[in-house]
This record gives C-alpha cells, structure tokens and sequence, in this order.
C-alpha cells in the first residue's frame, strides 16, 4: 500500500470522529506506521496537527449545523466535543468572527475547511543530502519551553524564542560551557503529546562537566542512543531549513519506507557565523527505526 493510500485511511477516519473523541493508535494504524510517525508526516505536510485539523472541521460542521438548522446550540456544541456552550462560544468566535447564536442571522459570514486531500508527490528532481549514523546516549542541558502546533504557531513562536535567548548571554555562556569537540548550541525538539499537539523544545548542549557555568533556568535531556538519518540545508537558514524539514516528510520518508523513532529531533547548525549566507549549512536530526 502507497503513502497516499495510507494516509488517506487516516483521514477517513479522522473524519469519522468529528463527533467522538479520536486515538492517535487507531489513526497510526490505518496509517500502517506508529502514531508518532504518522503525527509528525501529518503535521509537517499538512502544516497543523491532527488536534488542529480536527478542531477546524468540527467546528465547520457545526457552522453548517447552526446556520442551516434549528439545533440549540448547547447541543451542537456538545455533538462536537466542547465541555461547555461558553468554551464552544469562545472557539467559534475566534474562527469565524461571530457568536454560535448569529451563525443563523441572515448575512453571517462563515467558511468551512473542506476533508484534507492528502498528495504526496515523490518529485526525484532536487537531490537530497543525508547520511545515515548512529550515536549512543547524549546528555544534553539546555533551555526548555513548551509550545504547540496550533495554527502552525510553533513555527513562529520557536524563532522568537531563540531570538529572546540571542538577546541575553546566555547563548554565549551555552557556547562557553560546552566542549569544543562537542555539538555546539543546538536545538532539540522532544515529548510530544499527539493529542494535544504541544511539544518540548530546548536550546541546548552536550552535559559540560562544570555545571556552574550554565545560566538558570536549565533541565536535563537524555536523548537516547538512535539510528540518524541526518539531512543537510545549504543556503540561508530561512526559509531552506523548514523547507527542507518538509521535504524530508513529504519525500523522503514515503520514498525511503523508514519510519520516525518516535525519539527527540535535533536541529545542527554549523559554524558559519552569518545565517543569511549562501554558504550557510544546518543539519536536521531524524531518529529512525
């Protein structure tokens, strides 16, 4: 069975759980593959987490609901999986503009997000650079938030994180606290929860032997001994790292048949000073099975 195959068996059953709650083993199962590897191929393809896709099409069938029918909308919120009428009112609101209730007024704009199509194109005409290496356990310490990948808020809420920390020292005490044979100062993407969307990110680096040379505010990381494929950007960091990120899930992994870890991710940047330049190059850390 092909990746697109696979992936729409996923989506149908998404689909069938816009009134009931899903479970992201059920939705790795018709996937044939892991919920993990299934989350993140969805996430990065589709640009939103299953969470979030499911959020936008419950609420669009019920917009059609309220404005074509004569349900309460207690009970249309409650069909469609909100606790409360007021939780509900606060979605509905902040995707359309307007209460449940005006939904039925004459003139009321709302949209609706269509069943996603999944086309997973295998290109072949841009070459893509990775190499495959394993590594035992790594212990890193490093600067950690939670974020979540609701409207694709992860990949501008990531970006200001590290330019919050590059406005302090504590990049700089980071850099001076690793080992110069080590990783450097690199990003580490780990613990996500697939029903929710949120995930842990850390600026980080190998665990220095001189623990008081961190800043505060550390936690410890233990990424596990993996399997790597490791894939090079070339070029200015943005917008080349995401799109190689993307590339990564929408071709390599379908093309290549290997599966996610399920393990942290890990974000290398090299020793080029100017991320702007052409001869900038980063590497993204995918553990595989």
């Amino acid at each position: 069975m092909d990746w697109q195959t696979r992936m729409l068996r996923a989506i149908e059953y998404l689909e069938g759980c816009l009134t009931a709650d899903w479970d992201p083993a059920e939705a790795g199962q018709r996937a044939n593959c892991s919920p993990f590897h299934f989350m993140r191929m969805f996430e990065v393809i589709a640009g939103i987490s299953p969470a979030e896709y499911l959020r936008r099409r419950r609420l669009s069938a019920a917009a059609l609901d309220l404005s074509g029918g004569s349900e309460k909308v207690l009970d249309v919120s409650l069909n469609y999986g909100w606790d409360s009428p007021d939780a509900f009112a606060r979605a509905f609101k902040k995707e359309f503009g307007c209460l449940p209730s005006e939904a039925r007024q004459n003139g009321a704009r709302l949209h609706i997000y269509p069943p996603l199509a999944f086309t997973i194109a295998l290109k072949g005409d841009k070459a893509m650079e990775y190499r495959i290496e394993q590594t035992g356990e790594i212990r890193m310490t490093g600067l950690s938030r939670r974020f979540n990948s609701l409207d694709g808020s992860n990949f501008k809420e990531i970006p200001l994180f590290w330019e919050e920390v590059m406005k302090t020292d504590v990049c700089d005490r980071l850099w001076k606290a690793s080992k110069q044979e080590s990783l450097g100062v690199v990003g580490v993407c780990y613990d996500h929860d697939m029903k929710t969307g949120e995930f842990s990110y850390a600026i980080a680096i190998e665990t220095p032997e001189d623990l008081t040379l961190l800043p505060e505010g550390c936690v410890d990381i233990l990424v596990p001994a993996s399997t790597w494929a490791k894939f090079t950007s070339r070029g200015p960091l943005h917008p080349n790292f995401q799109e190689t990120i993307k590339r990564i899930y929408s071709e390599w992994f379908p093309a290549s048949g290997r599966e996610h870890a399920g393990t942290h991710e890990i974000e290398y940047y090299g020793t080029h000073p100017d991320s702007a330049s052409p001869d900038y190059w980063a590497e993204y850390w995918v553990p595989l099975k």
